[in-house]
């Protein structure tokens, strides 16, 4: 354990190592010392990831030429330090003891944090169960491939066809670090966790200047559980299980997720790996926001980083669109309150808001080679009412979302945002307030889940489960605004209340209950990571370590024993033959934790990523709908083949097509193909490694 916690460290240096350039891009947009340092690690990351992958994608840079991208860096890193001390803002040189102990604090805590989440997951760091074979498959060809989009891992010679960006910045570390994917993969949730907390307490900091309720914020968006898991405790006297987090309803046909779930569960999914960088792109929000004038540089650095949230997660870029949109507009009925006409306020403003315009056009361009090679499984929007009027969805199978269901996740930021807008009154309401404008975009979102849905597999094959994916990511973006806001604005109310108590007598009252709901909403808060810790990590019977891949060597020895053979054999990506399998399952074993790639596999995944209805919609809504599912089980039947023919140059043929590299035999192979014909393959290749009842061949054709 040592030397997992020391290659940690290491990993996390690295990480660091992108302060310096992205200080040095903050520092010149945010004035703010502490809130630029705090923004400082992920957004050199972006930048630097940025380019890297650019040149990638339009094959200049081959991203195994490993050597010149850690120069590269070396110079962009000693390069910015340079800069930043030779034109350090005056204003900063005049605190500078100050700022460096804001430097040695926030690092402290920063480390503090990742190393704790880190001893936490070594109780249970498996890359097994739920998704995490997923985003082990993404993580791990990433870091191999020569060029972007990767190719997918389960269907061989086409790219990735999912939201692989933020599964590629953190395979960037890793190859610059030296660090193995299967630590990589924990090591990057202790930064996502660390990063999170860090910048949620210092935006709400930056706002108040209060230290507990920046801590509030902090731990409503990542380590609190919902109102309604704590009820759950309550009414089962702690029998209510963690899952319960996200999943409301039994069954549960809508998904309600927030970070603390996903933190427990630790799948390095999308929705995930975006959140430190949705918090990151608020502060830059607030300063297009906040400043009279600003130029294109903004624009640009905010390009940057809106581009690489959507490559990362394209719900975070339509949330955060939506929100740059009610900029330019707070900023019209800004300008307007200052006694001008509405024709006045426009033409004051209207330079910000062709800039803004400007600034999702540019972010969209930057996106080019990733949506020139990028066809999502979304099918267009919907609309919810109708849809479920057409499925006999209406008032059931949780549409519209039940009362209770509101009450048990967003009742408790209702109810103290509704106090502190009772005691902060006009202040509240105002053009100039940005607490204000992300509560709006959080009603916004909640509203437009109830009216809107993303059509998708769920909705195609599974009406019942339609808004599930909706629901879902964009309710993970209103949790995070929320927290934000009730935990800025109730601690406004409260120092308003405090200092004004002649001006506010009649709001005596609410000042009173509001610290009241706050303790009971923490409280309730509470009960779920208590339940996540016991039940997910202290109750695991897992070895303890930092390495998600040595849960293989326990449950399945000689893959195990075969996955290292080919990481320190195979010197490139091939096509390797394993047995097919549908998602949530074992299958693609091999593939996933030694990059090489298969023709098919999580079959069902791989449907759902690139479904597409074919023809005109049947009469009747229920009937069934070509979707793609025939080429996805077409592959599976051939590789049914490749396994159990009794002719082998039929098996040639079809290994031929596939241009594999390798066959694998094991259990699994041996199960699923019960009629597997072995002896045919040493006509076809020969064993280049065995292990127990394993074999991997390699294969010769002329």
């Amino acid at each position: 354990m040592a030397q997992d916690y020391f290659l940690a460290l290491i990993y996390y240096l690295v990480f660091l190592a992108f302060a310096p350039a992205g200080f040095w891009a903050a520092q010149i947009f945010i004035s703010d010392f502490r809130s630029a340092y705090a923004v400082s690690k992920l957004l050199g990351l972006l930048i630097f990831g940025y380019f890297i992958w650019l040149l990638s994608s339009l094959q200049f840079l081959d991203f195994q030429n490993i050597f010149f991208i850690r120069m590269f860096f070396m110079l962009l890193a000693s390069a910015s330090i340079w800069t930043l001390f030779k034109y350090w803002p005056e204003e900063w040189k005049k605190n500078r003891k100050t700022n460096f102990k804001t430097v040695l604090m926030t690092e402290a805590f920063w480390i503090i944090l990742y190393l704790a989440y880190l001893w936490l997951r070594s109780h249970n760091a498996e890359i097994h169960g739920t998704e995490r074979f997923m985003d082990m498959a993404f993580l791990k060809a990433s870091s191999l491939t020569d060029y972007f989009p990767p190719i997918d891992p389960w269907m061989a010679g086409n790219p990735i066809n999912y939201y692989y960006y933020g599964h590629y910045l953190f395979s960037l570390v890793s190859n610059l670090s030296g660090i193995g994917v299967n630590f990589t993969y924990t090591f990057a949730l202790g930064i996502i966790f660390s990063s999170s907390l860090m910048l949620a307490w210092t935006f709400v900091r930056r706002f108040v200047n209060s230290k507990t309720f920046a801590l509030l914020a902090a731990f409503w968006i990542i380590i609190s559980g919902t109102a309604a898991f704590g009820a759950c405790i309550i009414q089962t006297l702690g029998a209510c299980s963690y899952v319960k987090s996200t999943r409301l309803y039994e069954p549960s046909y809508i998904i309600n997720e927030i970070p603390s779930y996903s933190f427990t569960v630790g799948d390095l999914h999308a929705h995930l790996i975006a959140l430190p960088f949705f918090l990151l792109v608020l502060f830059f929000l607030y300063e297009l926001f906040n400043k009279e004038t600003f130029g294109f540089g903004l624009i640009g650095i905010m390009a940057v980083i809106l581009a690489s949230l959507g490559m990362m997660n394209p719900w975070d870029f339509v949330s955060l669109a939506m929100i740059v949109f009610l900029i330019a507009v707070f900023r019209i009925f800004r300008a307007k309150k200052s006694g001008i006409t509405w024709i006045k306020a426009w033409d004051m403003e209207k330079m910000i808001v062709v800039k803004t315009v400007f600034l999702g056009v540019f972010a969209v361009i930057l996106m080019l080679p990733f949506l020139m090679h990028f066809e999502g499984g979304a099918g267009g929007i919907g609309f919810s009412p109708v849809y479920a009027a057409n499925h006999n969805l209406l008032y059931n199978y949780q549409y519209p979302t039940p009362f209770w269901g509101w009450i048990g996740i967003w009742g408790g930021f209702a109810l103290i945002l509704a106090l502190s807008a009772a005691i902060l009154r006009r202040i509240f309401f105002n053009a100039q307030n940005f607490t204000a404008l992300l509560i709006l975009a959080g009603i916004l979102l909640l509203a437009g889940v109830e009216l809107f849905f993303v059509k998708d597999i769920y909705s195609l094959a599974n009406p019942p489960y339609f808004r599930a994916n909706t629901v879902f990511k964009f309710g993970f973006h209103t949790w995070t605004l929320l927290s934000l806001a009730a935990a800025s604005t109730s601690a406004q109310a409260l120092r308003e209340y405090k200092f004004s108590r002649t001006r506010l007598k009649n709001a005596r009252i609410y000042a009173r209950i509001l610290p009241v709901i706050i303790t009971i909403l923490v409280l309730l808060g509470l009960f779920y990571p208590i339940k996540a810790l016991n039940e997910f990590y202290l109750s695991s019977n897992s070895a303890q370590t930092l390495d998600g891949s040595l849960f293989l060597k326990t449950l399945y020895p000689d893959d195990y024993a075969a996955v290292m053979w080919l990481n320190n054999n195979a010197r490139q990506r091939e096509v390797l033959i394993e047995a097919a399998g549908d998602s949530y399952t074992d299958y693609g074993r091999i593939g996933i934790f030694s990059g090489m790639m298969n023709p098919i596999n999580w079959m069902t995944h791989e449907w759902g990523w690139r479904f597409k209805p074919q023809g005109e919609p049947p009469a009747d809504p229920n009937a069934p709908r070509e979707s793609g599912w025939s080429k996805v089980a077409a592959l599976s039947g051939e590789i049914r083949g490749i396994y159990e023919s009794n002719d082998p140059e039929t098996t040639r043929a079809l290994l031929r097509k596939h241009s594999a590299g390798f066959i694998y035999i094991g259990d699994l192979e041996r199960k699923e193909y019960p009629n597997l014909m072995e002896s045919k393959f040493y006509q076809l290749g020969s064993v280049i490694f065995s292990s127990g009842n394993a074999k991997l061949f390699k294969l010769e054709f002329e």
